[in-house]
């Protein structure tokens, strides 16, 4: 299995020019949905806005379009459904109408004054709206009439340098959501880019404020950071301005603390440089977060000063279900993340008994699993060796699931009524003796004979 690298240069510089980016948007401005919705709202103002325009310029497409217009969010749905175009109206409260045409989501928000989040005051042009975007590389818009980008802030200049910078003033801004706290850390360190320091000075003084922000909103800001291009970044950053409490607290105590003579990281900065080298895919993003936060729940030192963290995976899968039910991850992600997380001290270096029981205990998740192991590799253990090891393992793992293409592969040849005939009564006892039957076949297939489990089973009542 080839493994993942990270990046490996800190950088977001654009990648097409102001005019490059002015034709790519009048293109998209000709698209089947966008001609559709211009001809609905009639003569409306209507603009291309925040991340569709700031895409623009790294040559990035966008399958949902934000847009805003100077009509109000129940004038867009009259008009739009008058034209009949699909209009979904959970947002219209806020002043946003999604309107579906042609399987893309276009958002419609009518132009709005500063304010808090939940306050909408409408406001009556494009520069009024965008003053009361969260930063200036997102503070920009596309005239759907003029072909022209709108940029009173200096957005553009900030995409060029790499610099990201509040719409006028930070502690303002930041206030008006707190949740632009973590999106500060998501388009800065996470993508790249460096903030500017009036901005990352007025989140820290602010981060308090991430306690009245819901659960479900942090934990999508967290999860974008985490698949964006520098993840550690943006990890450690969230540490730097004190988030670590109101986000991921479980990964404050590793913070500094010491490992063994068989790590060059501490805790925290070993997490770090696992979560670089997976790749990017939210189940192996999170398990890097997770997978060491039992570390300094279970330190112990031995006579010699050794330092061990017997059954840390144990402890880091209980720590990591409670942070995920407080978070509100699906069961699903729940199941996979705690999973990679329980077994990821299991090496590869486990002979074909041991791959038959990943197989069986891991199920699905052993793709996932096995990326994992790539990113967690030990610095301290030769690359050839890791490559060797791993070679070894795939090898074997390959083997074992062409023989799982067998119809007969993995079932015991005995079965209950077997048992039952030997006189074993049905019960937790049988479902023991099934077990240990099982583990016997995993050790050595070739016993899997009627004749020779059911010897076995006369030793075990």
């Amino acid at each position: 299995m080839e493994k993942y690298h990270p990046r490996g240069s800190h950088s977001c510089r654009p990648t097409r020019s102001r005019s490059e980016a002015t034709a790519s948007l009048r293109s998209l401005s000709d698209t089947s949905a966008l001609r559709s919705l211009k001809a609905a709202l009639n003569s409306a103002q209507l603009f291309l806005v925040g991340g569709t325009v700031r895409d623009a310029f790294y040559d990035s497409s966008r399958t949902d379009l934000d847009l805003a217009t100077n009509l109000s969010a129940p004038e867009v749905k009259d008009r739009c459904v008058a034209h009949g175009l699909r209009v979904i109206e959970t947002g219209i409260q806020h002043g946003t109408v999604l309107v579906v045409i042609d399987g893309t989501h276009l958002e419609v928000t009518t132009f709005r004054q500063p304010a808090d989040r939940d306050v909408q005051i409408d406001a009556r042009d494009i520069t009024t709206d965008l003053s009361g975007r969260d930063f200036t590389i997102n503070a920009l818009a596309f005239c759907l009439s003029t072909y022209e980008i709108i940029d009173p802030y200096a957005g553009i200049a900030d995409i060029s340098a790499g610099r990201l910078c509040c719409v006028g003033d930070a502690a303002v801004r930041l206030k008006e959501d707190p949740l632009r706290i973590l999106r500060m850390i998501r388009f800065g360190d996470a993508q790249g880019r460096t903030i500017d320091p009036h901005t990352e000075t007025a989140a820290a003084s602010l981060v308090t404020a991430l306690e009245h922000v819901s659960v479900e909103r942090i934990r999508n800001e967290l999860e974008q950071i985490l698949m964006s291009p520098f993840p550690s970044a943006g990890v450690s950053k969230l540490n730097a301005i004190g988030a670590l409490p109101y986000t991921l607290p479980e990964l404050i105590p590793s913070v500094g603390f010491e490992q063994n003579r068989y790590h060059i990281h501490d805790v925290f900065d070993h997490t770090l440089a696992v979560l670089d080298c997976t790749p990017p895919d939210r189940i192996l993003r999170w398990s890097a977060i997770f997978h060491d936060i039992g570390k300094p729940h279970t330190l112990s030192v031995d006579a010699g000063g050794e330092r061990h963290f017997y059954s840390h995976e144990v402890v880091s899968t209980t720590l990591s279900w409670q942070r995920m039910e407080h978070l509100r991850f699906s069961h699903d992600d729940m199941k996979q993340i705690s999973s990679v997380v329980r077994h990821h001290m299991r090496p590869l270096s486990c002979g074909p008994a041991g791959v038959r029981r990943l197989i069986r205990d891991l199920g699905e998740t052993l793709p996932l699993w096995r990326a994992f192991k790539d990113a967690d590799s030990s610095p301290t253990i030769a690359n050839e060796e890791i490559a060797s090891t791993a070679r070894a393992f795939d090898e074997l793992l390959q083997t074992e699931l062409t023989k799982m293409a067998t119809p007969s592969y993995g079932k015991l040849a005995v079965d209950g009524e077997d048992l039952k005939a030997l006189g074993v009564k049905p019960g937790p006892g049988m479902g023991k003796i099934l077990k240990q039957l099982e583990e016997t076949i995993i050790e050595d297939p070739s016993k899997n004979t009627k004749e020779t489990l059911l010897a076995l089973a006369k030793t075990m009542q």
